[in-house]
């Protein structure tokens, strides 16, 4: 049975969801974390959403792993929830998380492979399935820098491979009663997060949500070709990206 990491006693700011995971993970406690996004408080996260079973998944991301085939990459697998799922399937997944302390939590949950680093320092290997859940196709942060990562994704795939991902065009959330966007001055699309939890805040971090003509522009830029595969209430989408 996998050993369970203790808890740090002083939280790295650039870890924070890392820490509230790995807290909710040895302790129960499912505390929220609190958001700001461009400066104005959003809703809540509970870090019990990070490690959540099947039950507890939208229809997009159960289609998603119903895709799934092959070796599997999951970018950015936070507390493992997809991982843990499609290992239990019996599919080669390797999980690629950057905080250290998310990385602990799929250990201790018996994730067999998981790996601490950046996408863009994977080399010399290919996936049947790159997997980026979570709004994860913005992941980079800024247009510039998701590009770049949608190129690198190309290389990262085998033959035939696919990239499932999604992500939400935010323009309805955007718009206040004067018809302008709130926050950054470029696309509306791009956000700066800050957390909170349990009194301290994290450092500010970038998110990109892009609508589906960005992400089509994007794609064919990398050399990928996009398809819409489900629209949900709310402007949220899941998309395949193929070489």
């Amino acid at each position: 049975m996998p050993s369970v990491t203790a808890l740090p006693v002083r939280p790295d700011p650039r870890d924070l969801l890392g820490w509230a995971m790995l807290d909710h993970f040895t302790s129960g406690r499912d505390m929220p974390v609190r958001v700001w996004i461009n400066g104005r408080r959003d809703e809540d996260m509970m870090p019990s959403v990070f490690l959540r079973n099947y039950s507890r998944m939208r229809s997009w991301e159960r289609q998603a792993l119903a895709l799934a085939r092959g070796s599997v990459l999951d970018i950015g697998a936070g507390g493992g929830c997809h991982s843990l799922l499609l290992q239990k399937r019996g599919l080669d997944v390797l999980a690629l998380e950057r905080s250290p302390l998310a990385c602990q939590v799929m250990r201790d949950r018996g994730i067999a492979r998981v790996e601490q680093g950046d996408i863009f320092d994977l080399k010399g290997i290919s996936f049947d399935t790159l997997l980026m859940l979570m709004n994860g196709l913005g992941m980079a942060g800024n247009e510039k820098d998701t590009l770049r990562l949608f190129r690198t994704l190309r290389r990262l795939l085998a033959r035939g491979g696919q990239i499932l991902g999604d992500s939400t065009d935010i323009l309805y959330a955007r718009m206040d009663a004067q018809g302008a966007f709130p926050g950054t001055d470029g696309y509306y699309g791009e956000v700066e997060f800050r957390l909170e939890y349990r009194g301290h805040r994290s450092e500010p971090f970038r998110w990109l949500y892009l609508d589906p003509a960005l992400l089509a522009e994007l794609s064919d830029k990398a050399g990928l070709q996009c398809e819409i595969l489900t629209r949900s209430p709310g402007a949220h989408y899941l998309a395949r990206l193929t070489a």
